[in-house]
């Protein structure tokens, strides 16, 4: 990539660009799904699926419901399932409840990490001067996720939304990462999957951009807003450097 020499600093995100979670979203749901029919025998796998990513899109396309559950997914999977379950009957919060936990606790536990993550890692820290992580969501989870997979190391500077107090894109958050590597916008990138908070956000301030469309589009979800670099997988960013 064209200027990859003057890149002073990277800065990563952890969720679906490190890490894969994308790879157990459906499945974790399926199984919500089927769980609930065993509670409830009649509602079909079917018709308990389409009810829960019906109550899933209309949690998430809500930006203020969107930035309190990234902080709590229990409680944003509690409310999904609660929803759900009140669309074909009566209030049922005992199973909704149990029916979040257990989703989490999937969710957590399949975690894993891009398989050649670590390599790029070693290889970007060894030729790259700063390095920050930039993640939203909760500190515990985020902080557990980093401990798990020894990812700490990597980074000068780790910057998680519960502990700083504010999210991705913010325009803060990034004048806040900067600030703590010492270098200027013009001379770092950010990386990571979501559009608007590792695209939009960084170009705003003047930073670079590398988008991970993992989805293999290839098409920018907002056409004004262009990523320095599109790449299938994080793994793509070591066929740009030119150390």
């Amino acid at each position: 990539m064209t200027g990859m020499r003057t890149l002073r600093a990277l800065c990563l995100d952890l969720d679906d660009t490190i890490l894969d979670d994308q790879s157990s979203v459906e499945q974790g749901w399926q199984q919500a799904a089927d769980h609930w029919v065993e509670a409830c025998p009649q509602l079909t796998r079917e018709a308990a699926f389409a009810e829960l990513a019906r109550a899933r899109r209309w949690y998430w396309e809500d930006e203020v419901r969107e930035r309190r559950g990234r902080l709590d997914l229990y409680a944003a999977r509690f409310q999904i399932m609660s929803r759900a379950l009140e669309r074909v009957g009566p209030p049922a919060p005992q199973l909704a409840a149990a029916l979040a936990r257990e989703l989490t606790d999937y969710r957590e536990a399949s975690v894993r990490l891009v398989p050649g993550a670590r390599e790029l890692l070693a290889r970007l820290r060894a030729v790259v001067p700063r390095m920050a992580l930039v993640t939203n969501g909760a500190t515990a989870p985020q902080r557990a996720k980093i401990e798990r997979f020894a990812l700490a190391d990597f980074f000068d500077h780790i910057q998680v939304e519960g502990e700083f107090g504010a999210g991705k894109p913010e325009r803060r958050v990034y004048e806040h990462v900067l600030k703590r590597l010492g270098t200027a916008a013009h001379e770092s990138m950010m990386v990571g999957d979501n559009f608007v908070c590792d695209v939009i956000g960084p170009l705003a301030l003047g930073m670079r951009a590398a988008w991970v469309d993992a989805s293999g589009t290839g098409r920018s979800p907002q056409p004004a807003s262009r990523p320095h670099l599109t790449l299938r997988s994080i793994l793509e960013l070591a066929d740009h450097l030119d150390f």
